[in-house]
């Protein structure tokens, strides 16, 4: 992963952490640890690990870390990892001030060199991992590597579907071809298509299990609603933009997900 990224995720660490959303998100998931998943991913972790009390469980390019939190309170033993130290650090401090036993480890998700082989029942990434990957084959290989036979990898993505247009707009503007995948930017960031994700997938010696192309639903919590920016501007609309005869946006699927399985 590029030298940049990380860097960047360096200096956005404090304010991530300390944002009033994030702390609002953080307690609906010590409520209900479930809900740290957007409703299909749920769903799709159940059918893939039934118990994850006691399962093996890593989150690479564990980010804001609430995947990580909600498995941990669900019982499972998990390993964050993560580029950014200081996003780390930052979510160490909260697995402190809760006693909650995690483990954290600096590691580029493309090479996982500080994990053994064979280790986990479970991977999941969730929306935003993989904008930063410039070589998926690269990094499912090292998921592979460390999944125990039968394990099973589970992610979702912003649809690909999403990626040709102008985000920032209620306009359905394009800017870009759907077959036009980066690098873009600095740091640099990619816009994978769905057989990208699917052929690097196969290539690495996954089995596909299942695949979804999903809403954001209103009772999602703020991290995962691709609507709005805050849970205050959420609130104060009364969810209206979920409604595609109000916000074009919400007739295109929100996100992919994928169940995948080292056989």
């Amino acid at each position: 992963m590029n030298e940049s990224t990380r860097k960047m995720w360096d200096n956005r660490a404090d304010t991530y952490f300390t944002d009033t959303d994030h702390a609002k998100s953080l307690a609906i998931i010590k409520s209900d640890p479930a809900r740290a998943f957007p409703r299909d991913v749920w769903e799709m972790l159940r059918n893939a690990v039934h118990d994850l009390k006691g399962k093996r469980v890593l989150v690479p390019s564990s980010g804001d870390n609430l995947s990580v939190f909600g498995f941990h309170l669900l019982g499972a033993k998990v390993t964050s990892t993560d580029l950014s130290e200081k996003q780390l650090g930052n979510a160490a401090k909260i697995a402190a001030a809760h006693h909650w036993d995690i483990e954290f480890r600096q590691a580029d998700s493309m090479a996982l060199d500080v994990l053994p082989d064979s280790e986990y029942d479970l991977i999941h990434t969730s929306n935003g991992a993989h904008v930063w990957i410039g070589d998926l084959g690269m990094m499912y290989r090292s998921f592979y590597r460390v999944l125990k036979p039968g394990g099973s990898y589970v992610f979702f993505e912003t649809h690909p579907f999403c990626r040709p247009f102008d985000q920032r707009g209620k306009d359905a503007k394009i800017i870009k071809p759907y077959t036009s995948t980066g690098p873009f930017n600095d740091p640099p960031e990619f816009a994978w298509r769905i057989e990208d994700f699917i052929r690097a997938l196969m290539n690495a010696g996954f089995t596909l299990a299942d695949y979804r192309d999903m809403q954001s639903y209103k009772e999602e919590i703020m991290a995962f609603a691709w609507h709005y920016k805050t849970y205050t501007e959420r609130e104060k609309d009364n969810y209206a933009q979920h409604d595609w005869k109000i916000n074009p946006w919400a007739a295109l699927p929100t996100w992919m997900g994928v169940s995948a399985i080292k056989k």
